[in-house]
């Protein structure tokens, strides 16, 4: 889950849950989705617990981080899956 002070700082998110699967001759094959923050983390006064940050994945989709859907993403650098 993505709170509102690693949304503000965090650069690369990853999006449901990240998957290493070892097939039938040994290789591993890893099933990450990672999204990257394309803009600032807007905020509000009159909100605090709300927040909204642009992403991108890939060329061409675009969505926004914030306080409803936090719980699908993590921080990449926390991911449970180990990256080589």
């Amino acid at each position: 889950m993505v709170t509102k002070e690693q949304a503000q700082i965090g650069r690369t998110f990853h999006y449901g849950e990240c998957k290493q699967t070892v097939g039938p001759r040994g290789g591993v094959k890893t099933k990450v989705e990672e999204w990257r923050a394309n803009g600032q983390c807007k905020t509000w006064v009159t909100r605090p617990e709300e927040f909204s940050l642009p992403i991108a994945h890939g060329l061409y989709n675009h969505s926004y981080i914030d306080h409803l859907n936090a719980d699908q993403f993590h921080l990449a650098v926390d991911c449970p899956i180990e990256r080589r």
